[in-house]
């Protein structure tokens, strides 16, 4: 009996559903093996990707073939220069166009029909926003063939060549990094995520209203963006300088302004901030120095922060088993987007888990995570985001977003994660991050407070506008030495107290600052002191004390100060014996009771 062959249609749906693929043919039939290859070319402020797609198909029965195979995207995918062919020639691409996705059906010229026979399809065109160029860095996310049985997947990335661009994030991470090829073989994740950079750079302009409706003059504070561990910040300006600036105990940078009763202030600023793969070294000591001051509220329930039905998280004893729960059991609520939010916290999304947006997938991992014992808070801030799709950011009316960091004991590090952004885009926003978080405020000891910028507002207003920047400013290093206070004048062996205050009249934070003191004839304690950041405008007032080094002398001393190894300035003191010295305290004690009787006797007789 003669065999009857079935020719069946081979079908993927290309970046469709958050960028997934799916394949409709009997996985026992056929074994398939991808190769995407994605050969990058940059055009001025822009990236132009040719694609090279190409599948081999393997028959494992010879009674069925594949006659048929079809592609479809999304007609915002902009490919151009559309060509396909098999192993027999061109093959003319049929596109039909349905809703917002358009399909390209291709039908093989004489498949080859066989156990073992092998079936080549290719397809190539152009892409021109695959890659994006955001500042300086270049970002892309690749869809992933969703793998069935007996398939291989292969995606080679060809960056242009002479580029200086190293890969510095990879969700996954690649199999293999050769030259300017990167390449990775059967990726499991939906979808794979680069950026190629050090750093990103962003110019944030922010507009802080501020409104006294007090009869009695009032000191108000807003938070500015924060230098962290993952970011750097640079003031390029600020329209009204704050009477003083302050770090809370959450490492929040803040300004404090003072207004008159009924008195509103518009505050505006410019800030460049340079956000890092990589936890910034010089940020470590200070970053600790707060855990352990903070430790003892990083557990504390706090509003938005309590969870009462404890039976629904029993089995969630890890910061993995907490994300990986939120990512599976929340649902993305894009219709709050446009509307005014009502902050839920952890306890009610457990309940309604289709109303999440950032903050209950934020809420609800700092509380599920202190009620474990694990040291949680929130960050609030902005999310750079091109595809609001993907990644979403909805916290006002400024679009901003929210996201939790958790403290790695054994690292003794903050991390990052984003439970909202992998459960709508499928990126790994757990084991690494990206460089599209900026931080406004960070939220240890409270869950509301201090507000981020786009909150301070008496109207309706735009008060956050971020772009991506590639001009790195310059760094103002203006250190100041502002208030010595000391007696020069010393006895040989009374111990005297000084202090001097420190002004940072620079545009970056100032770390690990070391101020030195030294000297002829004097003796100094401490001999250094280092202070660990003080931030644009910040003061820190130094104490130490100071005695001469040798008794019964007259002579001079020295007094040196230094900063980072830098002389600063010195300044002259006068020893005197301890006995004359004595004899000078007295004879002025002596004058001044004098001069009170003095003053005391004309007052009686002025009464009399």
């Amino acid at each position: 009996m003669t065999k009857v062959l079935r020719a069946l249609i081979f079908l993927i749906t290309f970046f469709v559903l958050l960028f997934s693929f799916t394949q409709r043919s009997y996985a026992a039939d056929f074994q398939t093996a991808y190769q995407v290859d994605y050969h990058l070319s940059q055009q001025a402020d822009s990236l132009n990707s040719k694609v090279d797609f190409s599948i081999a198909i393997t028959n494992l029965r010879s009674d069925v073939y594949v006659n048929k195979f079809s592609i479809s995207f999304p007609k915002a995918f902009a490919i151009s220069d559309l060509t396909s062919y098999d192993d027999n020639g061109p093959v003319a691409p049929i596109v039909s166009q349905e809703g917002d996705k358009s399909t390209v059906t291709l039908i093989f010229n004489d498949p080859k029909v066989g156990k073992g026979s092998v079936n080549n399809f290719y397809l190539t065109f152009d892409q021109s926003n695959l890659f994006k160029i955001n500042g300086n860095t270049w970002e892309v996310i690749l869809p992933v063939i969703e793998n069935k049985d007996n398939s291989t997947y292969k995606v080679n990335v060809y960056l242009p060549e002479g580029t200086t661009k190293k890969i510095s994030i990879a969700k996954p991470k690649p199999d293999l990094i050769e030259g300017n090829k990167i390449v990775w073989n059967n990726p499991t994740t939906r979808t794979i995520y680069a950026v190629f950079g050090n750093s990103q750079l962003y110019d944030v302009n922010l507009t802080y209203h501020l409104k006294n409706p007090s009869l009695a003059p009032s000191m108000m504070e807003v938070a500015f963006p924060p230098d962290t561990l993952y970011q750097k910040i640079y003031v390029n300006s600020l329209s009204q300088p704050p009477t003083r600036v302050y770090l809370d105990d959450d490492g929040n940078y803040m300004g404090v302004y003072y207004l008159n009763p009924l008195e509103t202030k518009v505050i505006k600023s410019d800030f460049t901030i340079q956000v890092f793969p990589q936890p910034r070294q010089e940020v470590v000591s200070w970053s600790n120095h707060l855990f352990e001051k903070d430790k003892s509220y990083l557990l504390r329930q706090q509003p938005y922060w309590t969870i009462t039905s404890l039976n629904k998280i029993a089995n969630l004893n890890t910061v993995s088993d907490i994300y990986s729960y939120e990512v599976a059991n929340l649902s993305y609520d894009y219709a709050r987007l446009n509307s005014d939010n009502t902050r839920l916290g952890a306890e009610l999304v457990l309940e309604k888990p289709n109303l999440a947006v950032c903050t209950e997938f934020t809420d609800l991992f700092v509380a599920a995570s202190r009620e474990k014992g694990i040291y949680a808070r929130e960050i609030e801030g902005y999310g750079y985001s091109s595809d609001q799709s993907l990644r979403p950011i909805s916290l006002s009316s400024d679009i901003l977003h929210a996201w939790p960091e958790y403290y790695d004991t054994g690292e003794k590090i903050w991390k990052p994660v984003d439970p909202t952004w992998q459960n709508t885009s499928g990126i790994d926003y757990f084991s690494s991050f990206d460089l599209n978080h900026i931080t406004f405020v960070i939220h240890g000891e409270k869950s509301n407070y201090p507000l981020p910028a786009g909150m301070y507002k008496t109207g309706n207003t735009k008060d956050v506008q971020v772009t991506a920047e590639s001009q790195l400013p310059a760094e103002k290093d203006n250190l100041k030495i502002d208030g010595l206070d000391i007696v020069k004048n010393i006895d040989d062996v009374t111990e005297y107290h000084g202090n001097l205050t420190i002004e940072n009249q620079g545009n970056v934070y100032l770390w690990n600052t070391t101020l030195t003191f030294a000297g002829n004839n004097i003796k100094l304690n401490p001999p250094a002191s280092t202070i660990l950041t003080l931030p644009p405008g910040g003061k820190k007032v130094v104490n130490f004390t100071y005695r001469a080094a040798h008794e019964n002398s007259r002579e001079t001393a020295t007094l040196v100060i230094a900063l980072n190894g830098q002389k600063y300035g010195d300044y002259q003191l006068s020893i005197f014996p301890h006995l004359f010295s004595w004899i000078i305290k007295a004879v002025s004690a002596l004058l001044i009771a004098v001069l009170v009787v003095l003053i005391s006797t004309k007052v009686r007789k002025k009464f009399l």
